[in-house]
């Protein structure tokens, strides 16, 4: 496998034990020779950090330099043979909660890989997924930004035929702010976002970009904001449908967080993305539509 095409996975985990222990088998087995694994902890308080450092023989990394601009963080590191295939498994813990666009950013900077998968806790993969992902972007001549998955929503043990799908997007502006949507298609092409729970991306054009915006923390469009500023740069955004993910939806977010306070904060990033990518007849537009917003939320 050439060094220019491995892979860094990436899974940022908030008390997330017993998803790892249900969906990081299927990702050992997806990851090829030379990639490597970081899973990046998030203060949890279930013990998934001793779990990963125990099953996986990780030894902690003395090194000085271990903080960035959110403070001090361990590093643990080792390796594992499977089936002739020798990963890198790295544990990131962070030293306070950071929610998701911070972890990831840190870990990005820390990966060592020309590509990076990002991947929620709760995601299952095919044994060919990373395969299909990387053959995609090597077999496209344009400027690739990131490729997304086909994400069943459920479990490979079920009737696939049955299961919603997601992955491939559409974002437009209507009544003073930018919506989105799946696309009702399957077909691999052109999205308006990969997302940031099962996608490649190029590591180099992330950096560049600044990776996730923080100001979305502690989640909600950072994804969408960072796919569109790569379409902006004229980077393809991608969709592949032979890559293949399974979501169960476990997502840490309810536990920490009300329905009405998801709510809020997805509405709240949502004027965040307006001010910050509206041109002048959008802004306007949003402040003129706000008494029908307002009043649409009450009756929400």
């Amino acid at each position: 496998m050439s060094n220019s095409f491995s892979v860094s996975t990436i899974i940022p985990t908030f008390n997330g034990r017993k998803l790892l222990e249900t969906h990081l088998p299927s990702i050992l087995r997806s990851l090829r020779d030379g990639d490597e694994l970081i899973i990046i902890d998030d203060a949890s308080q279930d013990e998934s950090g001793n779990w990963l450092k125990y099953g996986f023989s990780l030894t902690q990394q003395k090194n000085p330099n271990l903080t960035d601009k959110h403070g001090a963080f361990e590093l643990y590191q080792g390796f594992t043979n499977l089936k002739n295939k020798k990963i890198t498994i790295s544990l990131l813990v962070n030293e306070k909660n950071l929610r998701f666009a911070a972890s990831v950013n840190r870990a990005v900077r820390f990966a060592t890989k020309p590509l990076l998968f990002l991947l929620n806790s709760d995601v299952s993969l095919r044994p060919d997924t990373i395969k299909c992902l990387v053959t995609a972007y090597q077999t496209n001549a344009q400027p690739i930004f990131a490729i997304g998955c086909l994400e069943f929503e459920g479990s490979e043990a079920d009737d696939l035929a049955t299961l919603p799908t997601a992955g491939k997007n559409k974002l437009w502006f209507e009544r003073g702010y930018f919506m989105h949507s799946k696309l009702n298609t399957d077909a691999s092409g052109e999205t308006a976002w990969a997302s940031g729970g099962s996608a490649l991306f190029n590591r180099e054009r992330w950096l560049s970009l600044g990776g996730f915006d923080e100001h979305f923390a502690p989640a909600y469009w950072e994804d969408i904001d960072l796919s569109y500023r790569a379409r902006l740069r004229n980077w393809q955004v991608l969709f592949e449908k032979s890559a293949i993910v399974f979501h169960q939806h476990e997502s840490t977010h309810q536990n920490v967080f009300s329905s009405q306070a998801i709510k809020n904060i997805s509405w709240q990033h949502a004027a965040y993305f307006v001010q910050k990518h509206g041109n002048f007849w959008q802004k306007l537009a949003y402040l003129l539509w706000q008494p029908y917003w307002i009043l649409k939320k009450r009756q929400s």
